[in-house]
């Protein structure tokens, strides 16, 4: 079973890793370079704006459909067109909310114009994550990996051609970098279409609310969970807007686009687990040996990282923003990772909970959460700008993420002995001498990178990540 998922994992995770580094580190950094810092900020924080509304175009549904469809894929039929065609209704009811908020803080027309592209651009990703909880619900992890870089693909070649291309009247702007993400995400949701043909031939698009009723019962605690983690998450920016302006929005987006970035990676673990754990979630047995693999192989990376990013943060902003780089982008950046050991918890264990209906809890923990990031946030943007958002999402993550690791320890009784908890903070240990306080011996970067590897393969011995035999 674990080496299914870990084949899977492995599949999706080189897919990620042949497209994402490119979306990332190219394309969407190239567009930060050529567009000022006031312009990708309004970007940025209109982007986070229209996502803050998201949980309207899903209402939970994507997770009641992936955890019901996991235990039953005969639900696919029965299901679908109640959902399509609730999705549909959602879809207005979402614009008409992202546009009203929007009214009353004051937007103008120009952010008005991108901001309804960018709620065109939520709404048929949100049909595409349906979609696609059908095609993990079938277990077909492989091909749902597919289906998640496509898209990408497409951006990457109509932005490459928009920044490079050199065709008259077509350079690049924020609206066309826009377009080119709608024509990439609809071209995916038309091949999703097109693989699950023969799952929905016979369904009948319902708006019929007595059929409809039943599933939002169902699905209001997933819905609830979405919107309270999405608030905390994209509340940042959208508040850096407003206290402070587009600019010191802009300098927040240089360094969150970099922990996005792993955090990306991460969640392809959660992407998979949650269909999985659905699956299995009465075989005990099999919930700890993953979910205990999936925290260790995440929390290796994500300490590795914590420690690259405090000791090279400013390093990498100025190879990556040479022009746009500074001490404050660095910070925020800095701080960010330090959160990323929050996702990870949240990752694997908020997961776990997902699909063990455990709602109630996650929904508390996750309004708590809440509550704690606007009063942060308030507090923390007019004082310290950026660098104020950051601490706030880094605290939010950290809280989330312990409540989610402590609530499943006593749901399925997790066992620490004392020696592979002193072997995982001896690991840590290792890591933390190694990266930072080692940097300061090596004149090359190269040379420190090359032994920061070699302990890393040894602190994942140390967390029994593999054993010698797996080296034969």
């Amino acid at each position: 079973m674990l080496r299914k998922y870990l084949s899977d994992i492995a599949f999706m995770q080189v897919l990620n890793l042949l497209v994402k580094p490119i979306w990332i580190l190219v394309i969407d950094r190239a567009v930060q370079n050529a567009l000022t810092q006031e312009i990708y900020g309004n970007y940025f924080a209109l982007f986070n704006f229209s996502l803050m509304f998201f949980i309207i175009l899903d209402l939970g549904l994507n997770g009641y459909n992936t955890t019901e469809i996991s235990r039953d894929s005969n639900k696919i039929v029965s299901t679908a067109g109640n959902i399509i065609g609730l999705k549909l209704v959602l879809m207005v009811v979402y614009l008409l909310a992202a546009f009203g908020v929007g009214r009353l803080l004051g937007y103008s027309q120009m952010e008005f114009k991108l901001l309804f592209i960018l709620c065109l651009l939520q709404m048929i990703t949100s049909f595409n994550q349906y979609l696609r909880s059908i095609v993990s619900s079938l277990q077909k992890f492989k091909w749902d990996g597919i289906f998640m870089v496509l898209d990408r693909v497409i951006i990457i070649t109509i932005c490459s051609l928009l920044i490079w291309g050199g065709f008259s009247n077509w350079d690049l702007s924020i609206n066309r970098f826009v377009y080119a993400q709608i024509i990439g995400v609809g071209v995916v949701t038309v091949s999703l279409i097109l693989f699950l043909r023969k799952k929905l031939t016979n369904i009948r698009v319902s708006f019929r609310f007595h059929k409809i009723f039943p599933i939002l019962k169902q699905s209001w605690p997933f819905a609830l969970l979405i919107m309270l983690m999405g608030l905390y998450n994209y509340m940042d920016s959208v508040m850096l807007k407003f206290l402070v302006g587009d600019e010191e929005a802009g300098v927040y987006a240089l360094g969150y686009r970099l922990f996005y970035a792993l955090l990306m990676f991460a969640q392809i673990f959660s992407g998979v687990l949650l269909p999985f754990f659905s699956k299995n979630i009465k075989n005990i047995h099999v919930i700890r040996q993953v979910s205990t693999y999936t925290s260790k192989l995440l929390l290796l990376i994500g300490f590795s990282a914590v420690f690259l990013s405090y000791s090279y943060g400013i390093d990498i902003m100025h190879l990556l923003y040479p022009e746009k780089a500074s001490e404050a982008s660095s910070n925020a950046f800095i701080i960010l990772m330090f959160g990323f050991i929050g996702s990870v918890l949240v990752l694997v264990y908020g997961t776990l909970l997902t699909a063990a209906l455990e709602l109630k809890y996650l929904n508390l923990a996750a309004f708590g959460t809440l509550i704690a990031n606007l009063l942060l946030n308030i507090k923390l943007i007019p004082l310290y700008g950026a660098s104020g958002a950051a601490i706030a999402t880094m605290m939010s993550q950290l809280i989330f993420g312990g409540v989610c690791f402590v609530i499943s320890f006593y749901k399925f009784g997790f066992r620490i002995t004392w020696i592979s908890l002193f072997q995982q903070i001896a690991g840590v240990s290792f890591l933390l001498i190694t990266i930072t306080y080692m940097k300061q011996y090596f004149i090359d970067p190269i040379v420190h990178l090359m032994i920061i590897s070699v302990i890393v393969l040894l602190v994942a011995y140390l967390f029994k990540l593999f054993n010698v035999k797996h080296l034969k």
